[in-house]
């Protein structure tokens, strides 16, 4: 612990975002990010595993301090994205999803119109974007800090859909 304190504060002093964790991980810190405690704690509740599962490595991958592994955090995120489209297993992927949104903006037409069209948005960012698939014909990320953008972009409406999943 004394140790830790140490590195922390030597990362602290020298304007270093890093910070070693209590289980001997350096993380990134992201400032100005989705990413919060209590988002976290609201990952660590959810029921499904297969999503629990691809948000927690998309987070972990995210904290590493080495930039390529954003590349693997936002594939990872954007697989969570999917995988929660079909939550509500009884039901057809666009069912599930339907259902989603109208919980999260809790029948209100408009919400449900924003929320549908922030889905969408995802959905084709993924499609389109070296994120999920890697054909020649996809748009390539030509700067790391578009990573922070997609991963937070993303882990912002999966962190308000989760916190409606009954």
């Amino acid at each position: 612990n004394e140790f830790r304190m140490a590195v922390n504060g030597i990362f602290e002093k020298t304007g270093l975002l890093f910070n070693l964790s209590a289980y001997g991980m350096v993380e990134r810190i992201v400032e100005n990010g989705t990413l919060s405690k209590e988002t976290e704690t609201a990952v660590a509740q959810i029921k499904e595993k297969g999503i629990k599962e691809l948000l927690n490595d998309a987070i972990l991958s995210y904290k590493t301090p080495a930039p390529s592994a954003r590349q693997n955090a936002v594939e990872k995120i954007w697989d969570a994205l999917e995988r929660l489209k079909t939550y509500y297993t009884l039901m057809d992927k666009k069912s599930s999803a339907s259902k989603i949104v109208t919980d999260m903006a809790k029948g209100q037409s408009m919400y449900i119109d924003l929320f549908n069209a922030e889905f969408k948005a995802l959905t084709d960012i993924g499609n389109n974007y070296r994120i999920r698939h890697h054909e020649t014909t996809k748009i390539d990320i030509t700067d790391s800090k578009y990573y922070d953008y997609f991963f937070n972009r993303c882990l912002s409406l999966i962190a308000l859909a989760i916190q409606y999943l009954k």
